[in-house]
């Protein structure tokens, strides 16, 4: 085992500790620390702060999707609020004519709970942000739920055009799942992936997963379909720029999407290139969880945590 691979396993054990959440919320002065080192990932803890982020990015250029940090709601009653937050979002992204869409988690608005309580919540969400011709675009999330996950976009597509779909290319399913997903409405979001999961069900990070990316990446583009392309792989993104530009594929169709604060010079260039560009931008207090995830998945990010610390405390 590498000592870069250790290291983002250990940030992701500290992700899913409670002990060290509660910690970090309950001692102020370490809570502001990471909160220095998060802010360059999120759009901030309140709505308010999000969409003068939002603003910022959209004068810069890039489309956002706005998501309201959270995951796993286990009472109806935070499920609720969770999803009143969303529409809250939705009204905001209105008023303040944003270039904006909205990402969430399913289990965030009650799908844990009840699939019908995850369902009914969506289906008003969508029919919010339909009055308001926006997007909604659900997360994936563990492999424990991938099938409802799917299962409940496909109700929803039954409904509403305007939903649209994460897909994991790390998944060995996943190419079945695209056909199904590509006779549906709404645009679908390719991710390699990055939740844990067995060998039986995902592959490593690797060559493997990036042959994966690209085989799936070129079936979504071939098939003409709205879609993101959502990574930070360099390779992944020439080629995407070369396949699109050999077949002379409708640029209006596809865009591509970054999270915020992970090598924006990227998307800055596929923005300059002509492409429609969107970055990933989460705000809310669940920021922790988050925060340990980016640090694991590209190391140079806990380098760059550090130097963003630093200023603040000089």
């Amino acid at each position: 085992m590498s000592l870069e691979f250790a290291a983002s396993e250990a940030l992701r054990h500290i992700a899913l500790d409670e002990g060290i959440k509660s910690y970090v919320l309950q001692h102020p002065p370490m809570y502001q620390t990471l909160l220095q080192a998060a802010t360059r990932f999120i759009g901030g803890e309140t709505l308010v702060q999000c969409v003068d982020t939002a603003k910022s990015l959209n004068q810069q250029g890039f489309a956002v999707t706005i998501d309201f940090m959270g995951e796993s709601t286990r009472d109806a009653v935070m499920a609720e609020q969770a999803t009143q937050e969303f529409l809250n979002v939705v009204q905001a992204i209105a008023t303040h004519k944003l270039d904006a869409s909205v990402s969430l988690d399913l289990s965030h608005i009650g799908m844990v709970i009840d699939a019908e309580l995850g369902y009914d919540n969506a289906c008003t969400l969508a029919e919010a942000a339909r009055q308001n011709d926006l997007e909604v675009m659900i997360s994936m999330e563990g492999t424990d739920r991938t099938d409802l996950i799917l299962h409940i976009h496909q109700r929803l597509c039954e409904r509403f055009d305007n939903i649209g779909m994460t897909l994991q290319a790390y998944l060995y399913r996943t190419p079945d799942d695209l056909e199904r997903v590509l006779e549906r409405p709404g645009k679908i979001r390719l991710v390699k992936g990055a939740y844990e999961a067995t060998q039986t069900l995902a592959r490593s990070r690797g060559a493997d997963l990036d042959l994966a990316y690209h085989q799936l990446m070129q079936i979504l583009l071939r098939r003409g379909h709205l879609c993101s392309i959502a990574t930070h792989d360099l390779s992944l993104l020439k080629d995407a720029h070369n396949f699109i530009q050999e077949h002379k594929l409708d640029k209006e169709k596809i865009e591509f999407e970054m999270l915020k604060g992970v090598t924006p010079e990227r998307l800055k260039t596929m923005s300059e290139d002509g492409y429609r560009t969107r970055v990933y931008l989460p705000y809310g207090r669940e920021w922790h969880l988050y925060l340990c995830n980016r640090l694991a998945e590209y190391p140079p990010n806990l380098y760059q945590a550090i130097v963003d610390v630093v200023k603040v405390a000089h």
